[in-house]
């Protein structure tokens, strides 16, 4: 199984053909979580090629990136476990790929076809909102799980002595 991390509104790509993206991290009234990631599990046969979209788009910029080159320091601080808090998912697929979610067919939105490139075929878009653990089925060989929802908590720094 391949575990990915992502954030609000980042994707994953599934052979070229099926694109999974986070809309949303939300607790459970739908307020969203600010600094919250979700960890995706994928389980698919070995030739279904499986990565982060800005993989794909640094393979079309021929691995060049347009970013000034800044170092990070990271934050001092813990990832905690968000109980019982949703993820808002939208799922691409070519026409007639079914998507099943826990083991229900899903009902997608009408293809809608590209302005910008009308060469491209038409992709099916399903959006549904998954609960830790929840497994979404696509085309009946490719498992994605919603593994589980993480915030990022930074440590309280110390104030100085007066």
């Amino acid at each position: 199984m391949l575990v990915l991390s992502r954030r609000r509104d980042e994707s994953v790509v599934v052979s070229d053909e099926v694109l999974v993206t986070v809309l949303e991290i939300m607790d459970q009234q739908g307020d969203r979580i600010a600094g919250a990631k979700v960890r995706l599990g994928f389980q698919s046969p070995r030739h279904v090629a499986i990565y982060r979209s800005e993989c794909q788009e640094r393979e079309l910029t021929d691995g060049f990136s347009r970013r000034g080159s800044r170092r990070a320091y990271p934050l001092a601080g813990k990832l905690i476990t968000v109980r019982d808090a949703l993820v808002r998912l939208s799922i691409q697929v070519p026409p007639r790929i079914p998507v099943c979610c826990n083991g229900q067919s899903l009902v997608a939105s009408p293809p809608a076809k590209s302005i910008d490139a009308p060469q491209t075929p038409a992709k099916t878009t399903y959006e549904l909102v998954c609960r830790e653990e929840d497994r979404i089925t696509i085309c009946n060989n490719i498992v994605v799980a919603t593994l589980d929802i993480q915030r990022f908590v930074p440590f309280r720094r110390m104030q100085p002595a007066a």
